[in-house]
């Protein structure tokens, strides 16, 4: 008996050591979640919008990668069109409106990415602006995009 349960201690240490060493291999690790993401609020809001492209223009009266009306873009501050500006210009009018509408501007992709007045103030949207995705269509519901369009003055 006493060999026997040696050997299960044995076995189960191994067991123990092998979903340490996987889990070290995919990535996790104690101090941070599974799903840990680099992608900052206004990447996820854009990924919800217009598939991550921030140069997407459809032909849906909408623009960009967060998906503003020409109206919006301009009372905002914007210059041409949003699809044309980069990603920094457009987070830079997105954080305008925000400031003044608040998430609601972007009422479903906007909750879905956890956008607040704080965090959207906080990300300048850091990373790459490849915008080479496609969505596949619109909501023209008269507010941000997919989930809505940003609109002014309602």
């Amino acid at each position: 008996m006493n060999l026997y349960s040696t050997s299960l201690r044995k076995v189960a240490l191994l067991v123990g050591a092998g979903a340490v060493a996987a889990a070290g291999l995919t990535g996790m690790s104690a101090g941070q979640p599974a799903q840990a993401s680099e992608k900052g609020v206004w990447d996820k809001v854009a990924e919800c919008e217009s598939g991550g492209d921030w140069h997407i223009n459809t032909g849906n009266g909408y623009y960009g990668g967060l998906q503003f009306s020409e109206q919006t873009w301009k009372a905002f501050g914007g210059e041409g069109m949003p699809h044309e500006a980069s990603k920094a210009e457009q987070i830079d009018i997105a954080q305008k409106t925000l400031k003044e509408q608040g998430p609601g501007a972007w009422p479903v992709c906007g909750e879905k990415a956890g956008l607040t007045k704080e965090n959207g103030a906080a990300d300048d949207g850091g990373g790459s602006d490849d915008g080479k995705k496609d969505d596949g269509g619109s909501d023209d519901s008269g507010k941000v995009g997919l989930g809505g369009n940003v609109t002014v003055g309602n």
